[in-house]
């Protein structure tokens, strides 16, 4: 499932130079597949994940999969392909909209299974972000899992996902390589910008993207641990809000 905005368009806040993507020379400290799981566990742990229901909006669910790897601990991703409606071949984490009566935790492993090969079963699921909504009328739960065990290689979904990728956990973590572009929501093509106005109808404060205050527009976040392979929107956001739970500390 895609969760970015609907466009990159927007004046570039923070510049630095992208890291090379990988983990030696890395600035911060390693952490183990274990002491990472503990740090998001207790991360998620400390407060309840804030909750919305949106009139109009489907609830969608994505999983941040935390993968054991002899390097150490890597993150999984998707690249669409071109041949889905919308988002063509934008980065996002496994997931999709809920089915009936199913729950965050149930939605995200199924699509995680269906999209890339991830058994659900190899999957600990760890706790929930907080809910998020998208332009595309979903509210999405990120769900935080830790695969221990997972398979040499993903097998990616033929029409939706044209190849499933890990990026190190200790690249994404570098303070240099997070970036933010601000964007003028009025720019949001019509129908985006009456999907906003419909959640914020539905919802005191929904939060679409940070706000700076100077300006009004949007801090869209994106990360660079990978040049050819960049991680931004609503992705990012999620991205950025585990990051900031269980390392900023």
């Amino acid at each position: 499932m895609s969760t970015g905005p609907a466009t990159r368009q927007g004046r570039t806040e923070r510049r630095s130079r992208p890291p090379p993507g990988r983990v030696k020379g890395s600035t911060v400290p390693l952490a183990t597949f274990d002491e990472a799981v503990e740090r998001v566990r207790a991360g998620l742990a400390e407060r309840p994940p804030v909750t919305l229901e949106v009139r109009g909006f489907r609830p969608a669910a994505v999983l941040v999969p935390i993968l054991h790897r002899p390097a150490g601990p890597t993150l999984l991703f998707t690249r669409r392909t071109e041949r889905v409606p919308s988002h063509k071949g934008e980065i996002s984490f496994p997931g999709g909209a809920r089915e009936a009566g199913e729950d965050a935790v149930r939605a995200a492993l199924r699509e995680a299974e269906e999209e890339v090969g991830l058994p659900a079963g190899a999957a600990e699921p760890l706790g929930t972000l907080d809910d998020l909504p998208s332009v595309a009328r979903f509210v999405v739960t990120p769900v935080v899992a830790a695969v221990r065990e997972p398979p040499p290689a993903f097998r990616p979904a033929e029409f939706e996902v044209h190849e499933p990728f890990e990026l190190p956990l200790a690249a994404l973590r570098e303070p240099g390589q997070r970036r933010s572009t601000l964007f003028d929501p009025a720019r949001l093509p019509p129908e985006l910008a009456l999907a906003v106005q419909e959640a914020r109808a539905s919802a005191r404060r929904v939060p679409f993207e940070d706000v700076d205050p100077e300006t009004g527009h949007w801090r869209i976040w994106s990360f660079h641990a990978d040049p050819e392979r960049v991680v931004w929107g609503l992705t990012a956001r999620v991205l950025a809000d585990l990051l900031d739970r269980a390392f900023a500390r």
